[in-house]
């Protein structure tokens, strides 16, 4: 895991905090109403890809915590001049490019956002992107995956 505060021999504290297939995030099985404290964790919100587990670490706690699909959804874009921008349900930004690209994951394209964190795309952004890309003609015959062109870097959307 990519997190200097990150102790494996720091025991681990119970934060009681999931987040759901929707993005919401939940103290002690109550909604988390405030988007401004959800932020404030995400801050500090990391995933680690060998285990598939998230944590939230800071300087003097850290614990696992339940994430049911992905903890940030990306929600709407800007696309001009072939340029693209990404937003998350957290007012995330994230530009798609060669070092940082979408990825198909169960058939989903992800990003990574935050401190290297999957994020999801979804539906309604999802099939705004790939109309994009089919104007584009950016299917690809021979792997069978439509990518968009964007930000310097073609970025796989859909694949069959």
């Amino acid at each position: 895991m990519d997190c200097k505060f990150f102790d494996p021999k720091r025991p681990e504290d119970d934060f009681k905090i999931h987040i759901d297939a929707n993005g919401q995030w939940f103290h002690d099985g109550t909604p988390i109403a405030r988007e401004k404290l959800s932020t404030l964790f995400a801050t500090a919100l990391y995933y680690d890809a060998h285990n598939n587990e998230y944590w939230l670490i800071t300087p003097h706690e850290q614990g696992r915590i339940k994430v049911e699909k992905t903890p940030f959804i990306i929600i709407n874009y800007l696309f001009e001049n072939n340029n693209l921008k990404l937003f998350s349900n957290l007012k995330h930004e994230i530009i798609p490019d060669k070092d940082n690209p979408i990825f198909i994951s169960d058939s989903i394209p992800h990003i990574l956002c935050g401190n290297k964190i999957p994020t999801r795309i979804n539906r309604m952004v999802r099939e705004k992107l790939i109309d994009i890309a089919l104007s584009q003609n950016g299917y690809n015959e021979g792997n069978k995956t439509l990518y968009l062109k964007a930000n310097g870097h073609d970025h796989p959307l859909a694949s069959s």
